[in-house]
């Protein structure tokens, strides 16, 4: 049995004689893996195709009930790669985790597959705003994760219009009008502001990194634990971007 889609490449691990494991996210937001072998070889026609959040056209071969199939072909269709850029392919390494991580076998959510093919064209067109590009993709992953109440009114008390002091688990975001709360431990002027930039814009026009930006600072932190902590915690991926910027 054969089966052809186009896919974002999420990870190869290496495998015998010269081969790799690869997952992919397919075009209907599941993950898919297959064996391609010799593709570690220097002479292998397809190496390129293999780079982290390329987008691909794959075919697999292999019985229905086959837990691991076989890649006989894949097409490299698009790459965010940019060549000597440092920041953007850490970025790159951290999304490909992080979506190998939420997307599920037999599971089809095609927002996944939107929101990485548009992070991937994102980093390619502008890759010094890797960071924020990143942001982005977390505060997403955690609404289609559920995770992520919407920032417009208040859990506890439906206010529009107070600043955002925190988020609880029970009642989302919470507001200063209702929430006693340290003004030390308090989120940041701006929460609400940066949250709704997420929301409405795109990948293409994510909010910069701006380090005298207190709110988006914070909030950065606090969603990026969040995602963390529901995956099983730090990826390895995470600890070479903290080590290296």
């Amino acid at each position: 049995m054969i089966r052809t889609c186009s896919a974002i490449v999420l990870k190869a691990v290496p495998f015998a004689e010269g081969g790799a494991v690869v997952s992919f996210l397919s075009e209907h937001g599941e993950r898919l893996s297959g064996l391609a072998k010799g593709v570690k070889k220097p002479t292998a026609k397809w190496v390129a195709a293999f780079e982290p959040l390329g987008m691909v056209r794959v075919s697999f071969f292999g019985k229905e009930q086959t837990e691991l199939k076989r890649v006989t072909r894949c097409e490299l269709a698009f790459s965010p790669l940019t060549l000597g850029h440092l920041e953007a392919s850490l970025v790159m390494a951290c999304l490909a985790d992080l979506f190998d991580r939420v997307a599920r076998e037999g599971v089809e959510d095609d927002r996944l597959y939107r929101l990485l093919s548009a992070c991937g064209r994102a980093l390619k067109a502008d890759p010094d705003n890797a960071l924020g590009i990143l942001a982005y993709a977390e505060h997403w992953l955690l609404h289609c994760l559920g995770l992520l109440p919407h920032p417009r009114v208040c859990g506890r008390c439906g206010n529009e219009s107070a600043p955002l002091a925190l988020l609880s688990p029970d009642h989302g975001w919470c507001c200063t009008a209702c929430t006693p709360v340290d003004p030390v431990e308090a989120l940041p002027p701006g929460a609400r502001e940066y949250l709704r930039r997420l929301r409405t814009g795109g990948a293409e026009t994510a909010p910069r990194l701006d380090p005298a930006d207190e709110a988006q600072a914070v909030l950065t932190a606090l969603l990026r634990a969040r995602l963390l902590q529901e995956l099983g915690g730090s990826l390895r991926s995470y600890e070479v971007l903290w080590r290296t910027l």
